[in-house]
């Protein structure tokens, strides 16, 4: 798909504005968007999630969208300079007068994080919503989105197996692991937690 559209982007704004920058990461289907939302909600961080800015972009009906339909649809990959492009607009959008970044879903393997590492910012905090494979594909059969078929969920779960769990294990020194499957309101205080530095192993503050 190397014919998709590209967008060059000015990050100045958000590489001058020195907020923390944390990635929430965990598999498909295991509440990252739910939590970022919740978060955000009681503490004016921006919340980003690649999956949903992707589902904008191909509902917006814009070329680029056109283009990223048939890659999502089938469970495919989109190209890890396309999500780059897409983010960093949406944190240009987003910088001023932000305490933080939450972006879930993102980076999907290596490649993702070390790009966006050099092009925008380094991470300041990864968390973890850690899960089992047979737990995520339950939660996304229930859901209703053009992605969420069989064997695209199932696609997608491999891919996390094999090309985000080693950011998991890279990042090690910045990671904070929290169990996703407890419920969501416990989810929502351990996150906080992990950025107040009040968890335990989980670092210092960042707030």
């Amino acid at each position: 798909m190397a014919g998709i559209e590209r967008v060059l982007v000015d990050l100045t704004q958000v590489k001058e504005a020195l907020i923390p920058i944390i990635w929430v990461i965990g598999g498909p289907g295991s509440g990252r968007s739910t939590q970022c939302e919740y978060l955000q909600a009681r503490h004016g961080w921006v919340h980003l999630s690649s999956g949903t800015l992707m589902r904008n972009e191909v509902m917006s009906g814009s070329k680029r969208g056109s283009q990223l339909f048939s890659v999502m649809q089938s469970g495919e990959l989109v190209p890890h300079a396309i999500v780059l492009d897409i983010l960093a607009q949406k944190m240009v959008e987003k910088v001023q007068g932000a305490s933080g970044f939450l972006i879930d879903g993102f980076p999907l393997d290596m490649e993702e994080a070390t790009a966006f590492e050099s092009a925008i910012v380094p991470v300041t905090r990864v968390i973890h919503l850690k899960m089992e494979t047979n737990e995520m594909f339950d939660r996304l059969k229930k859901r209703d989105n053009f992605d969420d078929q069989p064997n695209s969920i199932q696609k997608r779960i491999e891919t996390f197996t094999a090309k985000t769990l080693p950011v998991i294990e890279k990042y090690c020194h910045k990671i904070v692991q929290v169990d996703a499957t407890k419920p969501v309101h416990e989810i929502t205080e351990e996150m906080l937690k992990a950025l107040t530095g009040e968890l335990e192993h989980g670092g210092r503050s960042v707030l």
